[in-house]
């Protein structure tokens, strides 16, 4: 399931202010992130996908 997240937001999180602070976690793996900015959320996603790609082309490169 490359791609999928489940996000969970914090209290803090301002969505008028566009401030998000909480919990992500990569299903395909079980990576979990706890971030206070939107900044630190959108560099794990960026993170995840890229290392899943990485993944990808290993298996092909495999087979």
């Amino acid at each position: 399931m490359r791609g999928v997240f489940v996000l969970r937001l914090g209290p803090q999180t301002d969505t008028a202010q566009g401030l998000f602070e909480g919990s992500v976690e990569e299903v395909d793996t079980g990576n979990r992130f706890k971030f206070r900015s939107t900044e630190e959320l959108l560099t794990f996603l960026g993170q995840s996908l890229e290392e899943a790609r990485r993944r990808e082309r290993e298996q092909q490169s495999n087979e």
